[in-house]
């Protein structure tokens, strides 16, 4: 691999090489060590450094007028390997379900095979370390469940979840950097910021990326094919900007780029009051062979159906008292700052962060999350010795709700700019009144197979749930086999331009129960061999 920083280059350099990658996070990378590996020439361009640079990471900001995302960058992460630098490396399967039309999510529908992106799903576990086998199926779990856990999912109401954890979370640029550097094949240019795509040919192709350096020079990259993979948010703005043949940008005829954009909203809402000696040791996390693994639980599909709602899962985690939460913020710090698990280091003034928050961000940082999986694994094994309390336990219900695609929920270009002068992206994320809906009725299904089997009983969330962002930014790409309703066809190539690819969950029509990076990630193999197959024909 050749490393160039673009700093370096003198104002006007081309550069040039088969397929040109715009992103270097889980997609851009995998794409880059697939397409290499099959003999293809790549240039892959990442915006960001190996290490934080706060003056490139102001190029995120955006201008929100809808539900906000979390503050401090925590969303998003410009910088060699991406925002996978942030992941608390949950990974989850999409279902067959999640890739159908359903009730909920009319337009939904994935213009793919179940058994097509289920094929990739193990490879896509392998290059994210996560545990093998048969890790995601829930009856292989059920089988090892307390006869508690058992009994909860019997009645008809539940279906279980399941989330694992690598042993070390993916750090695509640190784990994949020697294997990078062996690819003669392979350009790496860092410092350099995607600004706008220059096409030809009256629009049907991308002749090259135009590029700009802060306080720096102007360059291009030209391809053969040209793949955006820049998050949810990015890859709709460099669309939108693109208007050198088409007034509306690039894929935007039909005024789709942009729209549909979705998350997975979080809230913590309502809490479970076990009785006392229930045993819930796989709806808590544990750690296992390979890695950690976590039953959740969702309403069964029948009655998500026959109701209309979404595909929400949920977890149940540790109710802290106050002066738990206090201890709790101070070891978080701690983990943050002298582990330093991919993120941004001293910059974010962490205590002020999350003083006054644990009990909304407690789920996203739990031990499991946060602790090195041999001190982890330590801890279960001491929890295991110790006696169970006997009197009735409290745990929080975290949930993880899904989105119905809305044309309102969108991307689009404010009249403020960033310090390249481009404008910057203006988000109206919208949480629809059927998120609640299907947190309210999953709340029901859970209390009501709590009292009938005597496990304990719900103390429901009051008011309106507490909503925070999950950076799961899908959807402004959205794929389909229709121009008039999808901006990329199955493969990710942009209706109506020849050589232009999108890459990453932008393109999922719609987001499922599941984390999306797994899924990213697999859809990045299927594209790279694609690619490849095209390389190879001409």
């Amino acid at each position: 691999m050749k490393t160039i920083d673009a700093a370096s280059l003198p104002d006007g350099t081309r550069l040039a090489a088969d397929v040109v990658v715009v992103g270097a996070g889980a997609a851009g990378i995998t794409l880059a060590l697939e397409l290499t590996r099959l003999g293809v020439e790549v240039l892959l361009i990442e915006g960001g450094r190996a290490v934080p640079d706060p003056a490139i990471q102001a190029l995120h900001e955006i201008e929100s007028v809808g539900f906000p995302l979390r503050p401090g960058y925590l969303p998003r992460l410009r910088q060699l390997g991406g925002t996978c630098n942030l992941w608390a490396g949950r990974a989850m399967r999409l279902s067959p379900e999640d890739l159908e039309a359903r009730p909920a999510v009319p337009d939904g529908a994935w213009p793919i095979p179940w058994c097509e992106l289920a094929a990739l799903f193990p490879e896509a576990e392998r290059l994210l370390g996560l545990p093998g086998g048969d890790a995601f199926d829930p009856g292989a779990w059920l089988v090892r469940a307390s006869a508690d856990e058992r009994q909860l999912f019997t009645t008809g109401l539940l279906v279980p979840t399941v989330s694992l954890w690598a042993p070390k979370p993916r750090r695509f640029a640190r784990d994949f950097r020697a294997e990078l550097k062996q690819r003669r094949n392979l350009s790496l240019l860092l410092g350099a910021q995607a600004v706008r795509l220059i096409t030809a040919d009256e629009g049907v192709r991308v002749r090259a990326v135009a590029l700009r350096v802060l306080d720096g020079p102007a360059l291009e990259a030209e391809g053969r094919h040209i793949v955006l993979a820049c998050g949810g948010l990015e890859n709709a703005r460099l669309l939108l900007l693109s208007t050198d043949h088409h007034p509306r940008g690039i894929g935007n005829r039909h005024d789709l780029v942009g729209r549909f954009f979705m998350d997975h909203p979080r809230a913590v809402w309502g809490r479970v009051e076990l009785r006392a000696g229930v045993g819930l040791r796989l709806l808590r996390g544990c750690p296992i062979k390979g890695g950690k693994v976590q039953l959740g639980f969702a309403l069964a599909a029948e009655l998500r159906r026959a109701r209309g709602l979404l595909h929400h899962h949920a977890t149940l985690e540790s109710e802290h008292s106050t002066y738990a939460r206090e201890q709790y913020d101070l070891a978080v710090q701690l983990a943050k700052r002298v582990l330093r698990r991919g993120h941004v280091g001293a910059r974010l003034d962490w205590r002020g962060l999350l003083a006054a928050r644990t009990p909304d961000l407690i789920y996203l940082l739990t031990p499991k999350e946060i602790l090195p999986h041999p001190l982890y694994r330590l801890l279960w094994a001491v929890r295991a010795k110790l006696p169970r309390r006997p009197r009735p336990e409290r745990l929080v219900l975290v949930h993880f709700c899904e989105q119905p695609p809305d044309p309102e929920s969108r991307v689009m270009l404010s009249e403020r700019r960033d310090a390249l002068g481009v404008p910057l992206i203006r988000l109206n994320w919208r949480i629809q009144p059927e998120v609640v809906e299907g947190m309210r009725a999953l709340e029901t299904a859970l209390a009501e197979a709590l009292t009938r089997l005597g496990l304990g009983r719900l103390l429901p969330g009051e008011g309106e749930p507490r909503f925070t962002d999950a950076s799961h930014h899908m959807g402004t790409t959205r794929m389909g086999t229709d121009p008039r309703r999808s901006v990329v066809d199955p493969f990710g190539r942009v209706h109506g331009v020849a050589n232009l690819w999108v890459a990453g969950s932008s393109v999922f029509p719609s987001g499922g129960h599941a984390n999306p990076t797994l899924t990213i990630v697999a859809l990045a193999l299927r594209l790279a061999r694609h690619l490849a197959r095209l390389a190879r024909a001409g």
